[in-house]
């Protein structure tokens, strides 16, 4: 019985110093992280590089058209896939960018929306940027009825027209 006492007893040291250096080695490594990376926040607006969307993307007309059937199947893609970032309204509201405190803009404003060509938005939704993740799980089909129906989401004026 005394052998296994002191086995057990080496055994909860030997944890014990290992969960001590755990501990250790996270506290050094959460030290050397920049502030904007704890927490578990993204950090907004801290784009690790300028967007730059190649002319022929930019330039990219949207094959889906622009009819109420696509629409209707980007406002569903929405639901699923963008509301829980950019809001049901696409005003940057959504539940999971209010709650990680991410700044995410509107697609609701004229200006917001004469800014972006549709390539453009493609360009940014296949790449990503900053916070956005690069989408890789949709279809290019499926992203354009996205684009579609963001569309709707601004005041009815035409969307940009393609950069020269």
């Amino acid at each position: 019985m005394t052998i296994l006492r002191r086995t057990a007893g080496v055994v909860c040291a030997a944890l014990a110093v290992a969960a001590l250096l755990g501990l250790a080695t996270r506290a050094t490594a959460q030290q050397q992280e920049p502030p904007s990376a704890k927490a578990g926040k993204v950090p907004s607006g801290d784009l690790p590089k300028p967007l730059v969307i190649p002319d022929a993307d930019t330039k990219r007309p949207n094959p889906v058209p622009n009819i109420p059937e696509a629409i209707e199947a980007g406002k569903n893609l929405w639901a699923s896939q963008c509301v829980m970032c950019h809001g049901a309204k696409g005003d940057g509201k959504g539940d999971l960018a209010v709650s990680m405190s991410w700044k995410v803009g509107s697609f609701t404003t004229a200006a917001w929306q004469a800014k972006r060509t549709d390539g453009d938005l493609f360009y940014i939704m296949s790449q990503g940027h900053g916070d956005m993740p690069a989408e890789k799980r949709l279809v290019d089909q499926n992203k354009w009825e996205i684009v579609r129906f963001i569309r709707t989401l601004g005041p009815a004026a035409p969307p940009a027209p393609p950069k020269k």
